[in-house]
């Protein structure tokens, strides 16, 4: 009778203990108790949330709170618990907390395509299923508390400074694992290989041994370990555990009624402690820029005027083809660039980048998802499109060919080149898009019209289409030629535009020039993929394979153009006389005969000053000479244009010129 009461009285206690236990680990709503999400994933997420920088994201806060019930930006929550936080392209800073362990009913974090910095902490949420960290700034190695997340089926960590081995991860249940261009070395544990996905190019791995191959002979290959088994507990046992159990739980029921009281009182240190120290930190209280298409730059950057902080050179070449894209808010400003202000793995570490990285969808957002109403022109480079922003345009060059398999750091390397041109008559450029593999070129717009465009070489010479007159064909030729010499002897790294053509010859509604395509030559396709009439333009000396540019190259090709401003002409022409049909080999004998110098001009030019003619007609013979080492260079040229101009400016006859 006794021993039935006692296993009745048992079987109470232990069913109270089994009560006060999910309440305890699992507690729900009470009505008297504030807030509704968990307070100890209340606490995890103010910690998070200081540590990423105190970022721009709705709800979120560095202190209290209630994150389930108010919904907080890319937070998802199983009752009271959060279940989930995924904050992709979220523009987030600073690092990872150490309190992330205490989310302990987490199972999604995604935080990919970030700037965050730092290491991964030791402390993970135990129930993590999924965790993407991709695309951020992280190194150090892997935490050995990874190797606890017994749940872990997709993680994700590319693109970052990561280093170390993967040891850690040899336990997991993972199924999808992507560790691609990060730092990870030594061999790859067998048992890895077996993942259905794994990606793992970008490291420096070693070769695996052979299974069964002994290094030194007689040696047999090391054995597995033996297969862990789990020790059995008796009855007895786990009868006096369970005992112990529900009296230890007993005494917590005292200690929580002894710790409520004291519950406010250390959320009221907490508070202070946070704005007495961490909120006293500029790094985590300055919020993140928000940069316009016209903001000023002292808005995009904490130092020297004019010079933009990004991470090294190392960071870049790691990166993959999401780098540095975050996603941005449609506000008031309407921005349409990413942040420029990307923090690298080492603070006392950086690499300045003089242009901006635009988000893809910002520029499919104005360019109405590069739609051909938005299409400029089309060049052999790609394709032009106009993103018309409020306040300002843009020209974006879609970039064709196999650019896209570029890789980012020898796509950056060309881009940063092309940043530091500044030149009045050279194509401005203002940034670029790495965004999802793309490699999109932005510039500042300067005009939609092109010199193939005002001189309308399509039509016949003979047409009475309205073009632009002797003198304007001079001035727009000299602008040209000072860009050209720029590039040549001018910019701090001499380039060779090697594309030169009317098309890249943009004119305003004034009459000013700007060349565009220079620095573009590594994205030029191969010959025989080029657009119709473009060989004409080319240097004989550039007929061979592999044959270099060179400076003498665009001298050439600025001569076909010059031969152009002169005839009305295209340098191919089909539908002409076969003896005509090529500008080059039939114009050259007439430009040194005053007589046949007359006729081949362009009769839209009325009668320009024969003088101006013939000084014109001199420079571009000089061009197109055969042999490269007898042309001019470019500054001999530009001098000889503006005695040319003078010649035009200061002479009779060219009242009979059409205008524009």
């Amino acid at each position: 009778m006794r021993g039935g009461r006692a296993r009745e009285h048992l079987g109470v206690t232990l069913w109270l203990a089994f009560c006060l236990l999910r309440l305890h680990a699992f507690p729900f709503p009470i009505p008297f108790v504030e807030p509704y999400t968990r307070q100890q994933d209340v606490d995890a997420i103010n910690d998070l949330y200081v540590a990423l920088g105190l970022p721009d994201l709705d709800g979120w806060t560095a202190l209290g709170g209630d994150p389930c019930k108010e919904a907080w930006q890319g937070v998802q929550c199983d009752g009271p618990n959060v279940s989930s936080i995924e904050l992709r392209a979220a523009g987030l800073g600073g690092k990872l907390s150490r309190t992330l362990g205490d989310f302990t009913a987490l199972t999604l974090l995604d935080l990919s395509n970030n700037k965050i910095g730092g290491a991964i902490p030791q402390s993970l949420p135990p129930a993590l299923a999924q965790l993407d960290l991709s695309s951020n700034s992280l190194s150090g190695e892997l935490p050995d508390s990874m190797a606890t997340l017994s749940s872990l089926s997709t993680l994700h960590v590319q693109n970052n400074q990561l280093s170390g081995t993967l040891d850690v991860l040899v336990d997991l249940p993972l199924k999808d694992l992507n560790v691609e261009n990060n730092q990870f070395s030594g061999p790859i544990p067998e048992k890895l290989l077996s993942i259905p996905k794994f990606l793992r190019d970008g490291n420096k791995f070693t070769i695996p041994p052979i299974p069964g191959f002994s290094p030194t002979p007689g040696t047999p290959p090391p054995l597995d370990a033996p297969p862990r088994h789990k020790k059995k507990v008796s009855p007895a046992k786990a009868t006096g555990l369970s005992i112990l159990a529900a009296g230890s739980l007993s005494i917590t029921v005292v200690a929580i009624v002894f710790t409520v009281s004291k519950w406010r009182q250390k959320r009221t240190l907490r508070a202070g402690y946070l704005s007495g120290v961490e909120m006293s930190t500029p790094s985590w209280v300055r919020e993140p820029p928000r940069v316009s298409a016209v903001a000023k730059p002292e808005r995009c950057h904490s130092g020297a005027e004019g010079k933009i902080d990004w991470p090294p050179r190392e960071i870049v070449k790691a990166a993959g083809s999401s780098m540095y894209h975050p996603s941005f808010k449609n506000s008031s400003k309407d921005i349409i660039v990413s942040d420029k202000n990307v923090q690298g793995g080492s603070e006392d570490q950086t690499q300045q980048f003089p242009f901006t990285f635009f988000t893809v969808a910002s520029l499919q957002q104005h360019t109405n998802s590069f739609s051909d109403q938005n299409l400029i022109r089309e060049t052999c480079f790609g394709k032009i499109y106009l993103a018309d922003h409020p306040g300002s345009k843009f020209s974006v060059l879609k970039l064709g060919g196999d650019t896209a398999k570029m890789p980012a750091a020898e796509f950056l390397k060309i881009v940063q080149d092309i940043s530091e041109l500044r030149h009045p008559n050279v194509e401005e450029l203002v940034g670029c898009c790495v965004d999802h593999g793309q490699r999109l070129l932005v510039y500042k717009h300067f005009s939609d019209s092109t010199l193939n465009d005002m001189m309308q070489f399509e039509h016949r010479a003979s047409d009475p289409a309205e073009t632009l007159s002797w003198d304007a064909r001079l001035a727009v030729a000299l602008e040209a030629a000072t860009a050209l010499e720029y590039l040549h002897e001018g910019s701090n790294k001499q380039m060779v535009h090697g594309h030169f053509r009317p098309e890249h010859i943009l004119i305003d509604g004034e009459l000013r020039v700007s060349v565009s395509g220079a620095g573009l030559a590594p994205f030029a396709p191969q010959p025989s993929d080029y657009c119709g009439g473009t060989l004409s333009y080319e240097p004989p000396e550039a007929a061979g394979p592999g044959a270099a540019r060179t400076a003498k190259g665009d001298v050439y090709s600025f001569g076909v153009v010059m031969l152009q401003l002169l005839t009305g002409r295209k340098p191919y022409d089909s539908s002409r006389a076969r003896g005509e049909r090529h500008l080059v080999p039939w114009a050259s004998p007439r430009l040194h005969d005053l007589a046949a110098l007359g006729k081949m001009a362009d009769p839209r030019l009325g009668a320009p000053p024969v003088r101006s003619l013939s000084r014109f007609a001199d420079i571009v013979g000089r061009c197109i000479q055969q042999e490269a080492e007898f042309r001019p260079a470019m500054s001999q040229v530009a001098q000889d244009l503006r005695r040319a101009l003078e010649d035009a400016r200061g002479g009779a006859g060219s009242g009979g010129a059409a205008q524009v």
